[in-house]
């Protein structure tokens, strides 16, 4: 991203991605909302979080399909994003008035230490002593970080999570597992924190949608890392004697060694996705099986050569009973059969490759015009220009 601006924003295989993959998984989670109020009026506007870019065209896809609805005031205050500036967080809001906007670097916000986080999260107990430190800088860096992130956890739960961060899920330089790993435990814990709406109970949801983007790679992953994907795999062949020959009619092999060594991205696009549920599975969520997870798969030019993006999309469900209703180390039935069946998913189902060959160019650029449009509703730059 330069000066705020997704340079991806006019890239049709990936408006193929939001009208094909997103647009529907959103659809299908306002129609859950809506079948849950008995009433008309118990009817609530979807929740939704996002890394929109300035240019916001996933927000406002949602806006024009009526995905999204605005408040009494016009505003989008059920829109929640991340940007790196703050002078970027002004610009989206702009285009997408009244949205809530957090700045800077997700992951060092999600992972801040708060040391009372457990105890002071839905106050306005101070950030801790006045400041005494000689590194008095540090200290307040460290201080706005945690009230972003306090900021940040407060507007938990959302109905539809779009974590298109446009990077790679594990990163030979974190300390293992990684930052992306760690930060995505943080969201799926906050995702059970209860829903409170003025005039109404709190309520904790049963499920939400999720999106996930993650690049395929990088090749030198260390030991550790290779390990996990390895680990997964060897263990989901293990537990189920048909997934072996599931695996090698897909690959042609049965080892996850090899796999590995010989054919890294299909070794990557089975294990990576096991590494995700099971960090669901972790924070007592699970993928519906009924929708099963589907995958995207989009090539990019890059310094003379090319690589490749996934673009995960599932639904989410809540273990029945939660956790605080089981015994230690048990999960819910339901969700170890949606699991077994995901699994066999993943090993059998190749991913869907997007390509100029693929998709309908003339269509995409017609659907994108159109959401441009509707931007320009809210904010024109050219017309503020002549002012």
């Amino acid at each position: 991203m330069a000066n705020g601006v997704f340079k991806y924003e006019d890239d049709l295989l990936k408006h193929h991605i939001r009208t094909t993959a997103w647009l529907p998984l959103c659809k299908e989670r306002l129609a859950t909302l809506r079948a849950e109020a008995t009433r008309p009026k118990d009817q609530r506007r979807l929740r939704y979080f996002t890394f929109c870019a300035v240019g916001a065209i996933d927000v406002l896809m949602l806006d024009v399909a009526k995905v999204i609805r605005q408040s009494s005031d016009g505003r989008f205050d059920t829109v929640f994003f991340f940007d790196r500036k703050p002078e970027d967080v002004l610009e989206t809001q702009k285009r997408i008035p009244g949205a809530i906007g957090f700045p800077g670097d997700f992951t060092s916000v999600v992972l801040a230490q708060d040391p009372d986080e457990d105890t002071v999260i839905d106050s306005d107990a101070p950030l801790g002593p006045a400041l005494n430190s000689a590194d008095v800088r540090e200290t307040r860096l460290n201080q706005l970080l945690v009230s972003q992130r306090r900021d940040f956890i407060q507007n938990f739960p959302f109905d539809v999570i779009n974590l298109d961060l446009e990077e790679f899920l594990l990163k030979p330089d974190d300390e293992f597992p990684g930052r992306v790993i760690g930060a995505l435990r943080n969201i799926f814990k906050w995702q059970k924190r209860a829903l409170n709406i003025p005039g109404r109970p709190p309520r904790s949801l049963d499920g939400f949608s999720l999106m996930f983007t993650t690049q395929i790679g990088p090749p030198n992953l260390t030991d550790e890392y290779l390990g996990m994907l390895r680990d997964r795999i060897s263990n989901n062949l293990a537990s189920d004697g048909e997934l072996p020959q599931i695996m090698v009619r897909r690959t042609g092999l049965d080892d996850p060694t090899l796999l590995q060594q010989r054919q890294f991205e299909t070794f990557f696009k089975i294990g990576m996705p096991k590494v995700l549920t099971s960090i669901l599975m972790d924070a007592d969520w699970y993928v519906d099986a009924e929708h099963g997870l589907r995958i995207y798969e989009i090539e990019r030019p890059f310094d003379g050569g090319s690589y490749k993006m996934l673009h995960l999309v599932m639904d989410v469900k809540r273990h029945n009973p939660p956790e605080d209703r089981r015994a230690p180390g048990d999960h819910s039935a339901e969700a170890q059969q949606a699991y077994r069946t995901l699994v066999r998913q993943v090993f059998s189902t190749p991913e869907t490759v997007v390509s100029a060959d693929t998709i309908d160019e003339a269509g995409l650029q017609a659907d994108l015009d159109l959401i441009k449009a509707r931007r320009r509703k809210y904010y024109d730059p050219e017309a503020e220009d002549g002012q």
